[in-house]
């Protein structure tokens, strides 16, 4: 069978495409046929082995893992001992951050307890959008607690891959919304439904008069002293860190700045392909209340070009591959 793989770290470059041996189940696990995969962040994130610190899990000096990509949504294949959960022909997907990747591929083997089931009237272009970063928009949006119906919502950084979740859903729960991203992408972000928009190359927003009820911070550019600025009274900002960095500073620095200011200021741990998030997306999905944005479908032959895509930020909505 085909699969994307890389053998050291490195741009996109390093991917080819690798006939490998078809996958047998062990116990446990199944086998998937991939129908449809899409791009994240942290696909790129996984290639190029960043942030550093992460390669104490991933191989210090080569990746012990050659295959790439974490979200599938597909069909069950094959069945190996001890699964009862799922049936040859059911539908299911899944992030498989922490489940061994590989969603590149004309099938994956993976443990049946890490795929939830996949509802017939999601399809399967549609459903691999989501596992990734519908559950980091849904997490991020649980952290700074229920959003009250006409609260001032901002969202820095609404234009990639978990941005238009994020403002959709913001949307559902009665926000009035500010979406933030470059000027090529504020048209996008109108019709994702944001009230406003702002692009970042004309406009600091952290310098601006207006002030926010919540901040959802997904580009993860500025300072926590920068970030406190347009946070209204009693204001909640919450941070998807990509760098250990920021991380570190807004969880030691976060909360000691918004008690000096009167808000609250912090991040959140991301924990990926929780069962219950999928559920809520799957109904989301369904009903149509959330409707995923495609950019572009690849074929397999053509994930380097997917991957630049994603690599130059144009990509408005996310990007799916396609065995």
């Amino acid at each position: 069978m085909r699969a994307v793989v890389r053998d050291p770290y490195g741009p996109v470059d390093v991917l080819r495409i690798d006939n490998i041996e078809p996958p047998v189940p062990g116990s446990g696990e199944v086998v998937v046929r991939v129908e449809a995969a899409s791009l994240n962040m942290a696909d790129l994130d996984h290639l190029l082995g960043r942030p550093r610190a992460s390669r104490v899990a991933t191989g210090l000096f080569r990746p012990t893992n050659r295959r790439v990509g974490i979200d599938v949504a597909g069909t069950v294949e094959q069945v190996g001992p001890d699964v009862s959960s799922l049936r040859v022909g059911d539908r299911v997907w899944a992030d498989l951050f922490d489940s061994g990747h590989g969603a590149l591929a004309d099938r994956v083997c993976v443990l049946a307890s890490a795929l939830s089931p996949l509802p017939d009237d999601v399809s399967f272009d549609a459903a691999a959008t989501a596992p990734h970063s519908g559950s980091l928009a849904l997490q991020c949006l649980r952290a700074v607690g229920p959003i009250r119906p006409g609260e001032r919502v901002l969202i820095n950084g609404a234009g990639g891959c978990v941005g238009p979740f994020a403002v959709q859903i913001a949307k559902l729960r009665g926000a009035q919304v500010t979406a933030i991203d470059h000027g090529d992408k504020l048209d996008f972000l109108r019709d994702l439904g944001a009230d406003e928009v702002i692009d970042y190359t004309r406009e600091d927003f952290t310098r601006g008069a207006r002030r926010f009820d919540v901040v959802l911070d997904i580009a993860d550019t500025r300072s926590v002293f920068a970030l406190r600025r347009p946070l209204a009274p009693g204001g909640r900002y919450v941070l998807i860190a990509r760098r250990i960095g920021s991380f570190a500073a807004m969880t030691l620095l976060g909360p000691l700045v918004g008690r000096l200011t009167g808000t609250r200021m912090g991040t959140f741990f991301w924990q990926p392909n929780q069962r219950a998030d999928l559920d809520e997306l799957a109904g989301l999905l369904a009903s149509g209340e959330v409707v995923p944005r495609i950019d572009r479908r690849y074929g397999l032959d053509d994930t380097i070009e997917a991957f630049r895509r994603l690599e130059s930020g144009a990509a408005r909505g996310k990007i799916l591959v396609l065995p």
